[in-house]
């Protein structure tokens, strides 16, 4: 499924919404339960010098501060972590910061980038970046002994609202070296994880839960309420790897993986703009429908994988390769997987054809179960700027 939005940066509009006067710390206002489909105006917005960054690097972890409610985990969750860090975002008009939770992905010549919640920088009531931006500060534990306590400003780096994350940068004039964390593959249906948060006491608390079998475009959905700060927190695996960041703090909080992140990142590096290919319609995954519509399916027309269409987008290529609301497509080049690693795949499609490698177009096998018809279509493609489906 494509995204439904856009990016933004410091002086246009940002794709993370905050409260406009939140009364307490970490009074966000809850994310609309459904994204809202069709095409969604996308924008791009660097903050700072936007260099590209170099390789990553794995120094020797550093002592944190002690961990609580961690009871039941395993050491690798337990363990400090070097790489997480605390991220406010403190309105000019006085109001109270809001505060997350961050983990630094990138560390090079004395600059770290550091991933954290779009909504640390923009305002999703009016759908925009905050004006004037808010000052931003990320609050490093390891760094507390120097003169700064371990506060840092913070620049944008870039800002996606339809992955719903940001990437900051601090420059840190010391010997100082940050530690960047294992990346793990992202988090699938059943998943045992653990979310992290770090206060403004910072303080590391955990809270466990697993991946749900519920779906919504390219999120998974975490069981458990987040800890305080712990929106834009890492999740991490039993290995103590990241493996995505929590977007919202919902009853269950949405996830995005992290592979899904590296690709966006990666693609705003290294071209300075997002891109994913324009479908023109939006699914849903045959094995997460109820299981009397999956009955329905496997016994009427024998279907047992693959995706519903849910939408096709008016005047798109899709409806005038003549797909329609309510086909299923049995194959997508030959594969039938979920919601996110269809994403991932996507995303990976977009990076080879932006690096001049040949892109050859979508075959699909198209089931339309009104006329009990199959056929094979294949649907060109077209690569947009990452906000349109």
């Amino acid at each position: 499924m494509e995204p439904k939005s856009g990016l933004p940066g410091d002086d246009g509009g940002s794709p993370w919404r905050r409260r406009g006067s939140p009364a307490e710390d970490q009074e966000l206002e809850p994310l609309p339960k459904k994204r809202n489909l069709g095409k969604q105006e996308q924008e791009s917005a660097a903050a700072g010098d936007g260099s590209q960054p170099e390789s990553m690097t794995y120094p020797a972890s550093q002592p944190s501060k002690p961990t609580r409610e961690l009871v039941g985990c395993r050491p690798s969750a337990q363990a400090p972590k070097p790489w997480l860090v605390h991220v406010s975002s403190t309105p000019l008009d006085g109001t109270k910061a809001l505060r997350f939770s961050g983990t630094v992905i990138q560390w090079d010549n004395n600059r770290a980038w550091i991933l954290t919640s779009y909504r640390a920088v923009f305002c999703t009531i009016d759908e925009r970046l905050y004006d004037p931006k808010p000052k931003l500060a990320v609050h490093v534990p390891k760094a507390a002994h120097l003169p700064n306590n371990g506060i840092f400003d913070a620049d944008i780096f870039v800002v996606n609202r339809v992955y719903q994350f940001t990437v900051l940068t601090i420059k840190v004039e010391s010997m100082l070296e940050m530690e960047v964390p294992t990346h793990g593959r992202s988090p699938l249906y059943g998943d045992e994880v653990s979310a992290l948060a770090l206060d403004e006491k910072m303080s590391m608390m955990l809270r466990r839960g697993t991946i749900t079998w519920l779906e919504e475009d390219h999120f998974v959905f975490f069981s458990s309420k987040l800890r305080p700060c712990g929106i834009g927190g890492p999740l991490i695996n039993h290995d103590g790897e990241v493996i995505g960041m929590a977007c919202d703090d919902n009853r269950q909080p949405s996830v995005v993986g992290i592979s899904i992140i590296q690709k966006c990142v990666e693609i705003w590096a290294n071209f300075g703009r997002f891109a994913r290919p324009r479908l023109g319609m939006c699914f849903r995954t045959v094995e997460l429908l109820d299981l009397k519509r999956q009955f329905q399916l496997r016994s009427k027309y024998g279907i047992k994988n693959g995706f519903i269409v849910d939408e096709v987008v008016y005047q798109s290529t899709a409806e005038k390769y003549g797909v329609r609301r309510g086909d299923v497509i049995t194959s997508f080049n030959g594969m039938s997987c979920y919601l996110p690693e269809f994403e991932d795949f996507l995303l990976s499609v977009a990076v080879a054809s932006l690096n001049g490698k040949q892109v050859n177009g979508f075959k699909l096998e198209v089931h339309n179960l009104l006329q009990q018809a199959k056929r094979t279509i294949i649907l060109p493609v077209e690569i947009s700027d990452g906000s349109e489906m």
